[in-house]
């Protein structure tokens, strides 16, 4: 009789635990959401990585984030129904350690979303194009590739622009910690070149802070996609993707590419 009671007893406890763990998993996951998403909605926030790199992402005279990606992160925080939080990430060779670390949980910053790249983290469908170019003092005397080569030339670092100059074979390279800082290099002479974003270039170069520098006519370095980067797996890309074709299709990027001199990836954006 005491077997079968004890018997008794341990079901009813088993019974209960399972009861209880299931009732607690439905709690926990009443809304049906999971990994990055849940995650992002629990926190009632969404985190951008960024740099100072106009005309994506750059401060306003008060202080506050703006340009073509940070308005875009704005209104997909919106849509998720949390608030976006901007973190800037000092140094851009350090934005995949960031985001796999969890301390951001987008990158959202006129990224090109190269093979390599690709590896360590996701993209989301590529919304904008861009180039490298070159920027030199209006005086300068270098106009091709083969005296760019050869000249003290300043880049990101992890940029873009650090690329070609490994793969160009560039032989006196400085890598500050962002694309302004290199154009800050060669205006005060450091640097006689920088290699930037054909975005940030037509956005900064030879107007207020930058107006002694200029393009170095027909000099580029190949075509480049954006994409926002994501940890590898998360569940936010389909939402981001959703987004960003929505926002092609209801001419709000195109409107605010307009307004940032920003061109578009009209094919990857066309379903």
């Amino acid at each position: 009789m005491k077997k079968v009671l004890a018997f008794a007893l341990t079901l009813l406890l088993t019974l209960g635990a399972v009861m209880g763990l299931t009732a607690c998993n439905n709690t926990s996951n009443e809304d049906g959401l999971t990994g990055d998403l849940k995650a992002v909605k629990d926190a009632g926030k969404i985190i951008v990585g960024i740099t100072d790199y106009a005309p994506m992402d750059y401060k306003d005279s008060n202080g506050k984030w703006i340009g073509f990606d940070a308005e875009l992160a704005e209104k997909f925080a919106q849509e998720l129904g949390v608030t976006c939080e901007f973190v800037e990430i000092v140094d851009w060779n350090n934005k995949v350690a960031e985001i796999n670390s969890r301390q951001i949980d987008l990158i959202w910053n006129g990224m090109t979303a190269d093979e390599e790249l690709g590896k360590q983290i996701d993209f989301s469908v590529s919304y904008a194009k861009n180039a490298q170019v070159a920027v030199v003092l209006k005086n300068s005397t270098i106009t091709t590739k083969d005296q760019i080569k050869t000249a003290t030339v300043a880049v990101e670092n992890g940029s873009a622009g650090q690329k070609v100059t490994v793969a160009e074979g560039f032989t006196n390279v400085s890598a500050p910690g962002n694309q302004k800082q290199a154009l800050i290099e060669v205006k005060s002479g450091n640097s006689q070149v920088a290699i930037i974003d054909l975005t940030m270039a037509q956005s900064l170069v030879g107007k207020g802070e930058f107006d002694t520098l200029k393009i170095v006519e027909g000099v580029s370095y190949g075509d480049e996609i954006f994409a926002v980067g994501l940890r590898k797996g998360s569940n936010l890309k389909e939402k981001l993707d959703d987004f960003l074709y929505a926002q092609f299709e209801n001419g709000t990027i195109t409107a605010l590419a307009n307004t940032y001199t920003v061109g578009i990836n009209t094919e990857a954006l066309t379903k």
